[in-house]
């Protein structure tokens, strides 16, 4: 598909085939669509990703998944909520491997996707029990990415670890803890833990 597609930009058109068509009336009336890069060499079988999805999703109205390039699927759903659960939803697993979900810009080619980022939600581990609170486990998360507060803080307390939802840049290797201080003479090393964890191809 690959070569395929360079070989259209290669292309070289006649002054008839330029003659620019308007096709602004012509677009596929859709819902909320998003993009989800599946993470395997295997190539992807879109009626069992369909057959898999919508018992874990238990979508209000319908969705339907549309075929794309290298692994990559679009999901057509009906109702805007549905696709919204979705993505708060992430990260998602296909046969044990990642599956990043992302807001599809419909104007883009779906071959001109880049898939970056996804998130996680990330135990840390080894904290004394000083830092065992919302704001500290905030600011180490923010140390790998973009953190979001849960609406149920309680989500965050493990027991004796923190855990932080954290949007984690996919495209780098997975940060496995940091280097921590918490007085003069206090220090140690917070070990950080992926819920949830696939495996990992590509990377």
């Amino acid at each position: 598909m690959e070569e395929l597609t360079n070989r259209w930009r290669s292309l070289s058109l006649t002054k008839e085939e330029e003659v620019k068509m308007d096709l602004t009336k012509e677009k596929k009336a859709t819902g909320a669509v998003l993009a989800a890069k599946f993470f395997t060499r295997r190539n992807v079988n879109v009626e069992a990703v369909a057959k898999t999805f919508r018992p874990l999703w238990r979508t209000r109205g319908k969705f339907e998944v549309c075929e794309g390039i290298d692994n990559v699927l679009l999901f057509d759903f009906e109702v805007e909520v549905d696709a919204e659960k979705v993505v708060q939803g992430k990260p998602w697993v296909f046969d044990r491997h990642l599956v990043a979900v992302q807001r599809y810009d419909r104007s883009i080619l779906v071959q001109d996707i880049v898939f970056k980022t996804t998130t996680f939600w990330i135990q840390i581990h080894n904290l004394p029990f000083q830092l065992l609170m919302e704001k500290a486990a905030v600011s180490i998360g923010e140390t790998i990415g973009k953190v979001s507060w849960p609406k149920d803080l309680g989500e965050m307390k493990g027991g004796n670890f923190m855990r932080v939802r954290v949007e984690v840049d996919i495209t780098k290797l997975l940060c496995k803890g940091r280097k921590i201080s918490w007085d003069q003479s206090g220090e140690g090393w917070a070990a950080f833990m992926y819920e949830q964890l696939p495996n990992i191809c590509y990377w």
